[in-house]
């Protein structure tokens, strides 16, 4: 068997969540065999990374990420280079690119632009492995920071525009159901293929039991913008508990509480939650105050607050998401799994991508015990290093 490139005495992620020592084989950008024990390859030509008191991870997957380090998908400014920066220092492989509400033709513009990208994949050093469409058809009253007159209810003709720009990419599409031509265009999107999520919404619990029962399968930054949990009030949470969806998670401490995401982790199937970061262009930057859309948005101590002390997106990167959930009680495997197999099964990818397995692109990350990155490897090309680990 032909191995290029050998990472070799790492603790690799195994699908128990558990880790086991050995070593990954690389050959033309695909994981060609895994080794354990004291076997290893004899071939002296292959280059070696020795990964020695580090996790050996599947690159960590974003499905809801707008941007950072300056750039921005729902932004026609910014230099995607910067993003890459930014992903691949945190370990991330793959992401959907997520574009916020916007204008008919800027809307489309945006789209195009991903698309466009996303063409470069194969010399990109983070895969753009398709759109997440947050909007246009959501709750004025739930906007959170996309622009009220930019908010609209769906429309089969602009539909049908955008999927014609996307080309196949759009792999979710957060709307509110509780407006009655977003609901109706529910069993739209799900026959075209894209999982349909649920936020920025006033539904109630037979309402969302609705738009379940009709395809949506999963909820969109899970408890921000859409009705409080209630005692009484069975409520959106409930009802896609009941019906197995997909579930994302920002879990930095500030958007849902440490205690919150505890009982919720603790009371979900751990293989229907998706760790996101939903960071946005001033996601890498240091704190102070910058302007989007002739607002001033405030970055201090790990929160972005408008200009009434408001909450408005994340600037955590997805491996602290994952690290924080290992100071809340759950294991190191079980909060990298969602940061990496969560995410790429919910969205049709784990063919591919997530785990550590012969056959699937050799995206890994190399963790230490604080979950930074040592290395990132982006279809067997070494795209952030942080120290000499190769031989």
């Amino acid at each position: 068997m032909s191995i290029q490139v050998l990472i070799k005495n790492g603790m690799i992620l195994q699908s128990n969540g558990t880790f086991i020592k050995g070593h990954v084989g690389i050959d033309r950008g695909i994981i060609a065999a895994l080794y354990y024990g004291d076997i290893l390859p004899e071939d002296e030509n292959v280059r070696q990374i020795d990964a020695e008191g580090l996790m050996v991870c599947p690159g960590f997957i974003d499905t809801h990420i707008h941007g950072g380090n300056g750039f921005d998908f729902s932004y026609e400014t910014g230099e995607w280079e910067k993003l890459e920066e930014y992903l691949s220092s945190s370990g991330v492989t793959s992401i959907l690119a997520a574009i916020c509400s916007r204008p008919p033709e800027e809307t489309l513009r945006l789209v195009d632009r991903a698309v466009m990208l996303a063409k470069k994949n194969e010399s990109s050093n983070v895969e753009i492995a398709g759109i997440h469409m947050e909007g246009p058809y959501l709750n004025k009253n739930k906007n959170g920071v996309h622009q009220i007159e930019n908010i609209r209810p769906a429309e089969k003709e602009e539909i049908n525009r955008i999927l014609g720009h996307a080309d196949g990419l759009i792999k979710i599409w957060t709307l509110a159901p509780d407006i009655k031509e977003n609901m109706a265009a529910i069993e739209t999107l799900v026959s075209a293929g894209i999982s349909v999520s649920i936020a920025h919404t006033e539904a109630g619990y037979e309402t969302a039991m609705k738009a379940f029962s009709l395809g949506m399968n999963r909820v969109t930054h899970t408890f921000n913008t859409m009705p409080l949990l209630h005692q009484r009030y069975e409520g959106i949470v409930t009802a896609a508990w009941q019906h197995g969806a997909f579930m994302e998670l920002i879990s930095d401490g500030w958007l849902v509480s440490p205690t919150i995401a505890k009982m919720f982790i603790a009371a979900t199937d751990p293989g229907k939650l998706v760790l996101v970061s939903d960071n946005n262009e001033f996601s890498g930057f240091p704190d102070g105050s910058y302007f989007q859309d002739n607002c001033r948005i405030t970055i201090s101590n790990g929160r972005m607050t408008n200009e009434d002390g408001a909450l408005v997106g994340s600037v955590i990167s997805l491996n602290q998401c994952a690290y924080n959930l290992t100071h809340w009680g759950f294991s190191a495997g079980t909060a990298l799994k969602m940061a990496a197999e969560n995410p790429a099964r919910s969205i049709g990818i784990f063919d591919r991508k997530g785990s550590i397995a012969s056959g699937k692109d050799a995206d890994i990350v190399l963790l230490d015990g604080q979950f930074a990155p040592a290395m990132t490897i982006k279809g067997g090309r070494i795209v952030y290093c942080r120290g000499s680990y190769v031989h």
